[in-house]
C-alpha cells in the first residue's frame, strides 16, 4: 500500500500540470496610458509602486518560476488576474480617455498600503523587496494627497 501511494504522488504531480489554469500573460503596454505617464509620481514613489505592487498590478509582471508549477501556479496566476482587475498601472487611462478621473482608485491605493492590506499577507515572504516600511506607506499617501491637491 505504501509503495502504491509513493508511486501515486509523483504521477499526480505530473498529471495536474496539464489541468487548465488561468493564463500567464503580460498584455502589451501603451506607455501613454500608464500610471507613470498620467500621474507622474516622484521617483521614490514610482520605485515603491514598482517593487511592491507592479507584479500584480500591471501588465509587466515578472513571473516567478513557481508560476509554472501546478498547483502553486493556480493561485499565483489568479492573484495577478485579480490584481490587474482592481488596479492596473499599465492601463491607468482606459482606451479613449484623455484625462484621469478615477480618483477613488488613487485614494484606494493609499488606504490599502496604509492599512497593511497591500501587499497581500505572505507575498513578501517570497518577495522581501515588496515589504513596505512606514516611510514607504507615508510617501505613497503623501503623493496621493499631493495629486488630489493638484487636481483642484
Amino acid at each position: 500500500m505504501k509503495k502504491k501511494l509513493l508511486l501515486a504522488i509523483p504521477i499526480l504531480a505530473i498529471v495536474i500540470q496539464f489541468l487548465p489554469a488561468p493564463a500567464k500573460t503580460n498584455p502589451p503596454v501603451d506607455p501613454a496610458r500608464t500610471l507613470q505617464a498620467v500621474m507622474k509620481p516622484p521617483a521614490g514613489v514610482a520605485g515603491i509602486l514598482e517593487r511592491a505592487c507592479a507584479d500584480c498590478h500591471s501588465n509587466e509582471t515578472r513571473w516567478p518560476w513557481y508560476a509554472n508549477v501546478a498547483p502553486v501556479s493556480w493561485p499565483v496566476r489568479r492573484h495577478v488576474e485579480d490584481g490587474r482587475k482592481h488596479v492596473n498601472f499599465s492601463e491607468w487611462l482606459k482606451p479613449g480617455d484623455t484625462n484621469f478621473t478615477d480618483w477613488n482608485t488613487l485614494e484606494d491605493i493609499c488606504e490599502s498600503v496604509k492599512s497593511g492590506e497591500m501587499p497581500l499577507a505572505g507575498y513578501d515572504w517570497l518577495h522581501p523587496e515588496a515589504k513596505l516600511t512606514d516611510a514607504d506607506r507615508q510617501a505613497v499617501c503623501a503623493w496621493v494627497d499631493q495629486a488630489f491637491e493638484g487636481a483642484k
